[in-house]
């Protein structure tokens, strides 16, 4: 498959130099179909030692005192925002909380996760966060205008941590025992409400590579080429690649048996109907070969965002601050993942050439819940706003540590 070539016609500004290596590591939080393997066999463990690891987890403690909580007052409202939303992200040391109609930006110091497993969850409640690895390591929450402090049993085990619906303020936790997991409904309090998520025992679906549908059930890879979409009592299988997931639709590349002719399609995720778009497939990395999908579709089911590679050109990136200070930020070459805008309606496929990092992950971008501004983990961790209306992108007029994630309390 070949990336379609964005148009670039949308510009902005940064307001200092940066530069950009490869947008694929080894580090990266893509996982091969291969490796699937690998992380099945790591939860099955991770499972089975959960137990015994438990008293030895809750007797962690942070050898770091954490400072007070940071606040900073903006003095205005951020972006023209005046409804109650929230933006949150997280850096590899702090939560941010930046309520941008009151102008108030909160960081909070949080513990480095004990792990090198970029598969971090980030799951924002109704009145904290909570931040933990797949591993068994220990994780945290960060209640508002508190400090961070260890997660307990049974949010403290291991596996994936997957925002439920949105009126249950509640996730998916990984539970029952190795051979046959299920998924769990939990308060972020610890507390079971009730729905689970089963698997039939032998079934191609790999509980372990669980991550959000964008309505508040899951999607699990097979480890085969196949994705599936679940739920209590339910599951059926997405037809090709899924590329970006969003709260009404999802937009999937498929391709004939032979992974050619591909092309962009979006599938209503309420009922499985599928609409074609015209233009070409979605690019890199959404190649057949990676998991999980990293774009996000707005709520009003218009515009996807999405990670592609640069069509083999240099691409320039001007990003303005909030404050209006320009400056100028290049990319590389073909490598190079940048974000791009697809209108889920003509197909149009917009190359906004805002650089993303080598850990990309499928909280790297965070929609507004009006529809009107794109919120980027980019490159060296700036925090990009991007305005959907006209694809300028701009940097918040706030101090702020480098971001690795981004999420949204409506």
């Amino acid at each position: 498959m070949h990336p379609p070539h964005g148009d670039g016609s949308s510009r902005g500004s940064y307001d200092e130099l940066v530069q950009f290596g490869s947008g694929r590591t080894a580090s990266g939080r893509w996982l091969t179909r291969i490796g699937l393997a690998c992380l099945v066999l790591a939860a099955i463990v991770t499972v089975a030692v959960r137990a015994t690891g438990d008293d030895a987890r809750h007797a962690a403690k942070t050898t770091r005192r954490p400072p007070p909580i940071g606040v900073s007052i903006v003095g205005r409202r951020m972006l023209g925002v005046t409804a109650g939303w929230e933006l949150f992200a997280r850096g590899s040391d702090d939560l941010v909380r930046v309520r941008l109609a009151q102008g108030t930006v909160s960081v909070t110091y949080v513990p480095p996760l004990e792990t090198a497993n970029p598969d971090v969850s980030f799951v924002i409640g109704p009145r904290e966060a909570v931040i933990r690895s797949t591993d068994l390591v220990p994780g945290y929450v960060v209640p508002d205008g508190a400090q961070a402090r260890l997660l307990t049993w049974p949010l403290a085990g291991g596996g994936p941590l997957v925002p439920g619906p949105a009126r249950a303020q509640a996730a998916w936790l990984t539970t029952g025992p190795p051979a046959s997991p299920a998924l769990s409904l939990l308060t972020l309090g610890g507390h079971p409400i009730g729905p689970v998520i089963r698997f039939a025992p032998g079934g191609p679906q790999l509980p372990e590579t669980a991550v959000s549908d964008g309505r508040g059930y899951v999607l699990v890879d097979t480890g085969n080429f196949t994705a599936y979409d679940a739920g209590p009592g339910w599951d059926r299988a997405v037809p090709g690649t899924v590329v970006a997931v969003g709260p009404t639709a999802w937009l999937v590349v498929t391709c004939n048996p032979l992974y050619r002719h591909c092309h962009n399609e979006v599938v209503d995720n309420t009922n499985g109907a599928r609409r074609r778009l015209p233009g070409p497939a979605a690019g890199y990395p959404y190649d057949f070969f990676s998991w999980p999908p990293t774009g996000v579709i707005a709520p009003d089911g218009g515009t996807a965002a999405v990670a592609e590679t640069a069509s083999g050109q240099p691409t320039t990136s001007e990003i303005e601050s909030e404050g209006g200070t320009a400056g100028v930020s290049q990319t590389g070459r073909d490598s190079v993942l940048t974000v791009h805008l697809i209108n889920l309606r003509t197909g149009a496929n917009r190359n906004l050439g805002i650089p993303l990092g080598a850990d990309l992950s499928d909280e790297s971008m965070a929609w507004s819940p009006d529809n009107r501004w794109l919120f980027v983990a980019a490159a060296d961790g700036k925090l990009v706003a991007v305005d959907a209306r006209t694809g300028k992108a701009q940097l918040l007029q706030a101090p702020l540590p480098a971001v690795e994630q981004v999420a949204i309390r409506a």
